[in-house]
């Protein structure tokens, strides 16, 4: 009885150190569309015996790895994730009692989370180069953005237009020639699966363009547009923090 009483006094300090009751909810959000789902990809524990669900945040709060956590308060099992969850893997099957639990701070630096997309973003309005710019966004854990897909294209320039006219705002694409055949690829080396350019654009204009940036003129479609790469211009930076990848295009 002694040995259990020390074991729970023992589970309580360890909780109270990492996370308590009133700040959970600042910490920790519960995200409904994984409401009695499990999805056991991007583990990082399953543990068992976890008694509450402050615990199983604390051991989420204390591994810098963790980005989110299950919780099943019947089964006593905490199982803490690398990753945050942005929908279910196909043929997952329902398993009640689950809750699911992410960081309520998706993004630092005044970076906008967008969780439909998995990714934050940031606009710099100041002007750099893209070799400046590029630093800039690494030096704050992300890089010079990429649009992998339509919806992310679509809402890249939903959030130019709000921001208000910057004139050009940089992204990632690169120009490359091979035996005389050009070639536009992310700073990945990637090339685009979705691409949409400005009427006229690309044009080389004085025969020295070879970086990419967004149109971002009132008037204009805010489409792809190129641009040399010693100008000055302003810039969006992006993280992805689904599975903390940026290769995934």
């Amino acid at each position: 009885m002694e040995k259990v009483l020390i074991k729970r006094i023992y589970e309580l300090l360890m909780v109270v150190s990492y996370i308590s009751a009133s700040d959970f909810g600042n910490k920790w959000m519960l995200d409904h569309d994984f409401e009695n789902n499990l999805d056991t990809s991007q583990l990082l524990w399953d543990k068992e015996g976890i008694s509450s669900l402050l615990h199983c945040g604390s051991l989420c709060n204390s591994n810098t790895s963790c980005r989110s956590f299950f919780y099943h308060p019947s089964l006593k099992k905490c199982l803490g994730s690398q990753s945050y969850k942005r929908g279910l893997p196909s043929g997952q099957s329902m398993q009640m009692g689950w809750k699911y639990f992410t960081q309520s701070q998706q993004c630092d630096g005044n970076y906008t989370f967008n969780k439909t997309l998995g990714v934050c973003f940031k606009i710099h309005p100041e002007t750099k180069t893209y070799e400046e710019a590029m630093k800039t966004c690494e030096a704050e854990g992300a890089k010079l953005i990429i649009t992998r897909n339509k919806m992310e294209f679509d809402y890249v320039i939903d959030v130019l237009k709000a921001a208000g006219p910057l004139t050009y705002a940089l992204n990632g694409l690169r120009k490359t020639i091979s035996n005389g055949i050009i070639t536009w690829k992310w700073w990945s080396g990637q090339i685009p699966s979705y691409m949409e350019w400005e009427p006229g654009q690309p044009d080389n204009f004085l025969l020295d363009e070879t970086c990419g940036n967004f149109f971002a003129v009132p008037g204009y479609q805010y489409k792809f547009d190129d641009i040399n790469c010693g100008w000055h211009s302003s810039f969006i930076c992006q993280k992805y923090i689904y599975n903390n990848r940026y290769d995934t295009i």
